[in-house]
């Protein structure tokens, strides 16, 4: 009886498989920051409040795939990108995925318990991780060529201003939903080349 080993996969599988994951985690972001731009037309209740409205559901509800959609797309992203990120792209996904984990738990918990709190600085801290580890993975980036150097600039700035702590309520989900889009369409193009 001999023990075969499988052949390994050619690289062009991991490629298309590490496409795949990216594209999907872009389209999933792109349509949580196109619903979470339809929610300010919605009634909300204030922040660290118990909900009074069904758009406190929506909002907590989209928070979750807002940042699970990133903290898939990072490693997706890396694996696409042959780790040519280096110890940045490691450090982004590192913090990225941290806050998205305490994030991902507090809106669980805010629709279970059908409140808004934020745990005082908490919902600060783990979205500003998630900024500081998506710029940081942005930055490691910039010379692996897989993502072209313009978005590498526009997709952080995109996620500040229109992610988690959206500094202009209605357009900035927006500019990150188009900075998706404008994503899931160079990235095809530049993987096959």
């Amino acid at each position: 009886m001999s023990d075969t080993v499988a052949p390994a996969a050619p690289a062009t599988d991991t490629h298309r498989t590490a496409l795949r994951r990216t594209l999907t985690s872009l389209y999933v972001g792109a349509a949580s920051a196109v619903a979470l731009a339809g929610l300010a037309f919605v009634p909300t209740s204030t922040d660290d409040a118990d909900f009074h409205h069904l758009g406190d559901y929506a909002l907590t509800a989209l928070g979750i795939p807002t940042v699970l959609a990133v903290a898939t797309l990072l490693p997706a992203l890396r694996a696409l990108q042959d780790r040519r990120d280096g110890r940045l792209g490691v450090a982004g996904i590192v913090a990225t995925c941290v806050g998205a984990f305490v994030l991902t738990a507090m809106f669980v918990y805010g629709l279970i318990a059908a409140s808004g709190s934020s745990l005082g600085p908490t919902y600060v801290l783990a979205s500003a991780a998630m900024d500081l580890g998506v710029v940081l993975f942005a930055i490691g980036s910039w010379r692996a060529g897989s993502v072209p150097r313009w978005l590498l600039v526009a997709w952080p700035l995109a996620w500040i201003i229109g992610g988690l702590l959206p500094f202009l309520p209605l357009p900035s989900p927006l500019l990150l939903a188009a900075a998706y889009l404008a994503m899931a369409l160079t990235l095809p193009r530049r993987a096959t080349s």
